[in-house]
């Protein structure tokens, strides 16, 4: 099925009656009970967190925590009074061990999908945590496997053995080009997108079954084209650090999107109060949107914006503890710590800024259907601004005030939501707390 281009369907439907759909908040209350937490600074082994977990709930409210790439790749699953339930995988090479995981998913009966940049393949675990099978990411005639497009952004489809993925940003596609160009790799023989899109990943077969399900509203870049680079560019990190960033401008509006339980699916793609609905085929159905307006980038906001950063580079906060220390604890070799900082000190002061400031920050579907939409802080560098909760079918609920409450990193069943906090030694924990009835 070729890619639907939602921007020029008529959009069935409007968002639905009730206070705060003219901009006016309706305040929630967030008063979510703690069930339990793991983690943290006496935890026991099982849950000594290295790194912040991605976390995921099945249908029975169990919890998957992984904490992905540079911690140790197993799967802990935790039932629902944070006991150990098992480990699902461990590091190693072969059938069931994992290799450089960058993403997983839960099905809500348990079954298990992870993606294994290391074996070029999705792993696929039953509901017992027993290995079933790999799923090659790549044809044999790709030397990388696929590994390109092997994102974090993936979500179980309701409807069967499949995944729905975001595609990985333009910069990353263009880094992968050349290296299959490198490793003399054919041409991908199948449509793929980039960040901008989503597609269903088939896990039925010995390899992925690609199908493109929409593409987003596409931001112009004029003004900000990205620099042609050469295969000579990745021998140097600021070269490969200048093209994954380039074309990137402060503020663009970013594709935010999630599944909803019957399969279809939320996502904002602009700088506008619009959240559009579709079908599992990725058809429009409807769109849910408040009267709210992006407000115009400033001069203040420009300079502000460009101080913090550098201000963050040179504390070491931009760079992030992987890179400082290095994977397993080595140490990165000061000159590509000190290219690095200077390529990454360039884009900062270079960098050019969007023109408007989008509504909304980040969304994610509840367990029952709802979703919550975090909009901007009163100030664009506001850590965390308000929420506001709405059902699917356009009905607005009410607002978290700004820093009431964080998006949660997971929505289960029966109200569990999962929260991934770090203490102040930085050690992380999962916290899992219980959503009233009325913000399901």
């Amino acid at each position: 099925m070729g890619r639907v281009l939602l921007a020029a369907v008529a959009f069935a439907g409007v968002a639905g009656t009730g206070n705060g759909l003219m901009g006016q908040d309706v305040p929630l209350a967030a008063d979510f009970p703690e069930v339990y937490r793991v983690g943290g600074f006496d935890a026991p082994e099982w849950a000594e967190f290295a790194v912040p977990p991605d976390v995921r709930f099945d249908a029975a409210g169990r919890l998957y925590a992984m904490e992905g790439f540079l911690g140790s790749g197993s799967v802990v699953v935790i039932d629902t009074d944070g006991t150990l339930v098992r480990a699902v995988g461990r590091p190693g090479e072969g059938p069931g061990e994992i290799n450089r995981p960058t993403g997983f998913a839960v099905w809500r009966d348990g079954r298990l999908a992870i993606a294994d940049m290391g074996h070029r393949a999705y792993q696929i675990f039953g509901p017992d945590g027993e290995f079933e099978r790999f799923v090659r990411a790549g044809s044999v005639s790709d030397p990388l496997g696929g590994a390109g497009s092997m994102g974090s952004k993936l979500r179980p489809d309701p409807a069967g053995l499949s995944l729905i993925a975001q595609g990985p940003p333009s910069g990353v596609g263009a880094l992968t080009d050349l290296f299959g160009e490198l490793l003399g790799a054919e041409a991908p023989g199948e449509e793929r997108v980039d960040d901008r899109g989503l597609e269903r990943l088939d896990l039925r077969g010995e390899a992925v079954s690609r199908e493109p399900i929409l593409e987003g509203w596409r931001p112009s870049t004029a003004g900000a084209e990205p620099p042609e680079l050469s295969l000579d560019d990745l021998t140097e990190p600021a070269g490969m650090l200048t093209m994954m960033m380039s074309g990137q401008r402060w503020f663009e509006p970013g594709f935010l999107w999630d599944v909803l339980p019957d399969g279809g699916i939320a996502y904002s793609d602009s700088t506008a109060y619009e959240i559009k609905v579709t079908d599992g085929a990725g058809r429009a159905i409807r769109r849910l949107s408040r009267d709210l307006h992006p407000e115009p980038v400033t001069r203040r906001i420009r300079e502000e914006v460009r101080e913090r950063r550098l201000r963050d580079l040179e504390e070491g906060s931009d760079l992030g503890a992987g890179f400082r220390a290095g994977s397993g604890g080595n140490e990165i070799p000061a000159g590509i710590r000190e290219a690095t900082t200077e390529a990454m000190r360039t884009q900062i002061e270079d960098r050019e800024f969007h023109d408007v400031i989008p509504v909304l920050t980040a969304l994610r579907a509840t367990w029952d259907g709802a979703v919550w939409v975090e909009r901007v802080g009163e100030e664009p560098w506001v850590e965390f601004g308000p929420i506001d909760v709405m059902r699917a079918d356009g009905e607005y609920v009410g607002t978290f005030a700004p820093g009431a409450t964080r998006m949660p990193d997971a929505f289960g069943p029966d109200g569990l939501v999962a929260f991934v906090e770090l203490d102040e030694l930085d050690i992380p924990s999962v916290v899992v707390r219980r959503l009233p009835v009325k913000v399901r």
